[in-house]
């Protein structure tokens, strides 16, 4: 080959190293090789972390909940979360803390109306019935004490005209009329209060309300009395005086003491 300034230069041939892209080759495969091989244990090695943090989740676990803590279940709902701590519900209360014995025995939760089948079971939609009961009976007891109160005041007056004139025997006819109808209303007036519900709350009880009741063991006391000194006086052909004065007695006592008794409780 010649130049331009004439001088001849010999060719060179380049021949090529036949190691060179063997060599690159190699290379290339080798770190084509180790990431098949990271590749391939990347999946393994995270399988193998993971079981072990299982198994450290599980160890941990089983030691706490052998603790004396309790853990709430995530799963469970709040409010059965809640109810584990909350107290157990109140049930109402149907009955008065202070209860008769004769209301317990007739009206408690096992009393004697409800073995009977007369009433239902004691729940809450029962006793607002049996207090309506209770409302009607005590205003029904009120008039029938007033009603009783009456036909006392009027077998007291002709009582008293017999006494007064002992051989007219219609005024003591009139005189005993009266009296079995006090009897009978007396007695009904009596049962009315002895036999309605209870309430749903016994407050203590205030001074015109125990006033009555102490005054209505008075009027029944003398409506014990009263009727037995009258039957003895009956019995005899001969009007006794004697025994007649201590049947009038004890019957303006027992008067007095229901009208005050009616009265305590009205006013």
């Amino acid at each position: 080959m010649i130049n331009s300034s004439g001088f001849s230069i010999p060719k060179c041939n380049y021949i090529k190293n036949p190691y060179f892209l063997s060599n690159s080759s190699l290379t290339l495969g080798s770190f084509t090789f180790m990431f098949l091989i990271v590749a391939a244990l990347t999946p393994y090695v995270s399988s193998l972390a993971q079981e072990k943090s299982l198994n450290i989740d599980s160890h941990e676990s089983l030691a706490f909940a052998q603790s004396n803590y309790r853990v709430a279940d995530t799963t469970e709902s709040s409010a059965d979360t809640l109810s584990d701590f909350l107290p157990p519900p109140v049930e109402p209360k149907l009955l008065p803390d202070n209860i008769s014995f004769g209301e317990k025995f007739l009206w408690g939760k096992n009393g004697f109306v409800r073995n009977i089948g007369l009433v239902p079971a004691l729940s809450p939609e029962e006793r607002m019935r049996e207090l309506h009961i209770r409302r009607t009976m005590l205003i029904a007891h009120q008039i029938s004490g007033f009603t009783t109160l009456a036909l006392m005041w009027t077998a007291a007056y002709f009582g008293q005209r017999t006494i007064d004139d002992p051989r007219n025997r219609s005024l003591g006819n009139t005189h005993q009329a009266f009296v079995d109808a006090t009897i009978a209303t007396y007695s009904l007036t009596g049962l009315l209060a002895i036999l309605s519900p209870p309430p749903l709350i016994r407050r203590d009880e205030g001074s015109t309300t125990s006033l009555h009741k102490t005054l209505a063991w008075v009027h029944f006391i003398g409506m014990i009395i009263t009727p037995i000194l009258g039957g003895m006086i009956r019995n005899h052909r001969v009007f006794n005086m004697d025994k007649a004065h201590f049947h009038q007695v004890a019957g303006y006592i027992t008067t007095a003491a229901l009208t005050a008794s009616m009265l305590v409780i009205t006013f």
